[in-house]
């Protein structure tokens, strides 16, 4: 009895010390708990994503004197999660982290995507977790938000035909080169725009890249809808049928590219297009010796999204195979 009553007590006394040993390491640090100092957040905002119900899920968590102070969904497309939406980022505050918290009834997939999003932000919010060049903290920039403020832009010109056979220009810019092999590009759309239904019918279009002489044109491309006016008619600009695509390119502009639609994306308020480029065709007055685009002598632009400008571009600041020797010898 006396030696059962004996291990008993020596247990007791283990675990009794065992806790003193954990509360000893656990420690205020800048206002945030913090255990043996592993878990030590960096203060500033903190994005990341996880995929939700619908598509993808966005949060940024804001950390201040070392605490969250605010976990905010910025970015979501959910269909039936907004009680989770509402709830879980004020229960992760309380928490001071996702330990601990609870799914919400009813939308426990947006609620796990909340919570693996907030995880993500918090790993990279910790000391143990930030590499040597990421844990300076920048008070000299101020956050623009969530939103597509980035600059400069490219300026393309998106050619199709409608269903009664017009050819109609459009300026885009929210596009880009996306594969190699198989050449592609992409341009994003709004489903509200007359080009877009007219890519979908078609499944093909051109992007043509404007010299700064047809600035204005290009600028009128992207202010009217080709739904109430025949845009080349009003500039006077030239369609040429494409002989590879379903598509129209404009004689005038010195770079055109014809692509066959591969294949389309959902994003939110846009779609993105896909297009495989069939053929490049160049004015020979931008060529140079060798045969390659020159850009001092086709004179593109950029758009700026700040003042909504285009911009020209400025003088050339030596081949990457050079710059990059400032590091590199």
């Amino acid at each position: 009895m006396h030696t059962k009553l004996g291990s008993t007590l020596i247990g007791i006394a283990i675990l009794v010390a065992g806790i003193a040993v954990f509360l000893l390491h656990f420690r205020e640090v800048d206002g945030q708990s913090t255990l043996a100092g592993q878990v030590k957040l960096l203060d500033g905002v903190y994005r990341a994503k996880e995929m939700g119900y619908n598509d993808s899920l966005a949060v940024e968590v804001k950390i201040s004197r070392g605490r969250i102070v605010a976990v905010t969904v910025v970015e979501q497309y959910e269909s039936a999660g907004d009680s989770a939406i509402k709830y879980v980022p004020r229960w992760i505050v309380q928490h001071q982290g996702t330990e601990g918290v609870d799914v919400v009834t009813g939308a426990t997939i947006t609620s796990h995507a909340i919570l693996g999003a907030v995880r993500k932000a918090l790993a990279r919010a910790t000391a143990a977790g930030a590499s040597p060049t990421s844990t300076s903290v920048d008070k000299g920039k101020k956050s623009l938000g969530a939103r597509p403020a980035l600059a400069p832009l490219p300026v393309w010109v998106v050619g199709s035909y409608d269903s009664v056979g017009r050819a109609n220009m459009m300026t885009a810019s929210w596009v880009g080169i996306c594969s190699s092999q198989p050449p592609s590009l992409m341009v994003a759309l709004r489903k509200a725009t007359y080009t877009y239904g007219n890519i979908m019918k078609r499944k093909a279009f051109t992007v043509n890249i404007p010299s700064e002489e047809f600035a204005a044109e290009a600028a009128y491309f992207g202010s009217v809808s080709g739904r109430d006016v025949d845009k080349l008619s009003v500039t006077g600009l030239t369609p040429v049928a494409s002989e590879l695509v379903d598509a129209p390119y404009l004689k005038e502009f010195p770079l055109i590219a014809e692509c066959r639609l591969r294949s389309t994306y959902e994003l939110g308020l846009h779609t993105m297009f896909i297009g495989e480029i069939v053929d490049v065709k160049a004015s020979p007055s931008v060529l140079d010796a060798d045969g390659r685009v020159d850009m001092e002598l086709m004179h593109p632009f950029v758009y700026g999204t700040g003042k909504g400008a285009f911009y020209t571009l400025g003088r050339d600041l030596g081949t990457t195979a050079s710059l990059r020797g400032k590091f590199t010898r």
